[in-house]
């Protein structure tokens, strides 16, 4: 496939900033104008600039996914990754994105800081993905197309045989954000990424891992893109205090997600014990650490649990979520507290 092809022109010739650390890591450093007395926070060198390649935390990362270095690239969160793919590869005024709807925000809101127009779509029944349907209706100036899987809001999983069918004959590019896919009972689509080079996966550390207030995300892809990543980004994106707790936290991988089995169990229940609401119409299946659910008035609802201090996420204005609330699974005591709170609330409206 032709990935050059799809590179704003400017990009392809850019020259990116370069610094002379990336040659050398230590040794006698004169080249960055830094600091040469040692400013340590727990024993971590902070006077000097961290790896511009990320060389250590990509090898982690790597390891972890069962990939190459190459294949993966580092950002302050999954939404610097977004900002990468706009600048590597749409031109206002020219080109489009495509999202399926109703899914997170963030990747509107972006195209909007970008001047980038969206083509919007509606999933199947189910919040389900048709290639057939894409392909069919998706306009000739689209050149990224980001889907969520699991989806946010919905949860569900969206179908990797019409992602990779999207993928293989739409010929451009394709993101999936896999947030949220530790929690699925189906595996990423990192294994297929060699039969696909113009796909983008979108994975993080702050969900499963439970170091959101980290702001580590990560993109695995073809070297190819990956390099042209590396062209756009700031040259220091990543401080060390973060590339370090990233390595540490990938260098214990099943310490970290021993949680991830009570969360799903957590999940289960919490969604049990709300179909057996009566006001509840509809608890949607959950592939992730979240439920979407439908009740009446549920902005109102919303607003009487803030007043209880229990604070969920209204999803009313999305498309086809009228009346919907996305709830986060917490401890098991925060969610006892919230079903026993919701149920007063919702018996009390009616």
């Amino acid at each position: 496939m032709d990935i050059a092809g799809l590179i704003r022109p400017n990009i392809l010739t850019l020259e990116p900033y370069h610094s002379a650390r990336e040659k050398i890591q230590e040794g006698v450093l004169l080249d960055a104008n830094e600091n040469p007395y040692s400013q340590e926070w727990q024993g971590i060198g902070l006077n000097r600039y961290p790896d511009p390649y990320q060389r250590k935390l990509r090898k982690a990362i790597a390891r972890y996914l069962g990939v190459q270095r190459d294949n993966v690239v580092a950002g302050v969160g999954s939404d610097e990754i977004f900002d990468w793919i706009f600048k590597v590869f749409c031109q206002p005024g020219k080109d489009r994105i495509a999202i399926a709807e109703p899914t997170y925000g963030m990747y509107q809101v972006t195209a909007k800081i970008f001047g980038i127009p969206c083509f919007e779509f509606g999933f199947d029944e189910g919040f389900s993905l048709s290639a057939e349907r894409f392909l069919k209706r998706v306009p000739s100036d689209a050149k990224v197309l980001f889907l969520c899987s699991p989806n946010n809001p919905t949860g569900n999983l969206l179908d990797r045989e019409q992602i990779l069918q999207i993928a293989q004959k739409w010929q451009k590019i394709v993101v999936v954000d896999e947030a949220y896919i530790e929690f699925a009972d189906q595996p990423s689509l990192v294994s297929d990424l060699n039969e696909v080079p113009n796909v983008i996966l979108l994975r993080t550390l702050s969900k499963a891992f439970g170091q959101a207030g980290m702001r580590l995300g990560y993109a695995v892809t073809s070297p190819q893109i990956v390099a042209y990543f590396l062209k756009v980004k700031a040259p220091y994106n990543m401080n060390v205090l973060t590339m370090n707790r990233g390595c540490q936290v990938l260098g214990q991988v099943e310490s970290h997600l021993a949680c991830v089995s009570e969360i799903r169990k957590e999940r289960d229940r919490v969604a049990a014990q709300l179909r057996g609401i009566p006001q509840i119409e509809r608890v949607f299946p959950s592939q992730a650490n979240f439920l979407l659910f439908r009740c009446p008035q549920a902005s109102l609802v919303c607003q009487r649990l803030l007043g209880k201090n229990i604070l969920v996420r209204d999803r009313s204005s999305l498309r086809d979520l009228e009346n919907c609330i996305r709830v986060s699974i917490g401890t098991s005591s925060e969610n006892d507290l919230f079903l026993n709170e919701l149920q007063g609330i919702v018996k009390g409206m009616l």
